[in-house]
């Protein structure tokens, strides 16, 4: 992590240890602990040898549901949820085709 990136958080942290008694800063630094981890997990990215789509996907489809892992899908399937989720994902045709090639378990 940058240097640069500690900057902001040096004002916060000085907050909370000059706030109130120990028990309160204890608490409001475990706090801000759990709030950075977990901030931390919420960036997906895509292998950088991986599909275009893919990063889309791991952003798009995480926002409403738990993204469905590639190949577990039939095509039917994902072509039958295209619809559903065009209301609220605006895609192109050409995005949805690549999403639902890249999610399509092979053919047997």
């Amino acid at each position: 992590m940058p240097r640069d990136a500690f900057r902001g958080i040096l004002p916060v942290l000085t907050m909370i240890f000059n706030f109130g008694p120990r028990p309160v800063q204890t608490a409001m630094c475990a706090l801000l602990v759990v709030a950075a981890l977990g901030l931390a997990g919420c960036t997906q990215a895509a292998a950088p040898d991986g599909p275009p789509i893919a990063s889309l996907h791991s952003h798009q489809c995480g926002r409403c549901h738990i993204p469905p892992e590639p190949k577990t899908r039939t095509r039917a399937q994902l072509e039958d949820a295209v619809p559903r989720h065009d209301r609220r994902v605006h895609l192109s045709h050409d995005d949805w085709q690549a999403m639902i090639d890249y999610l399509a378990a092979p053919a047997n």
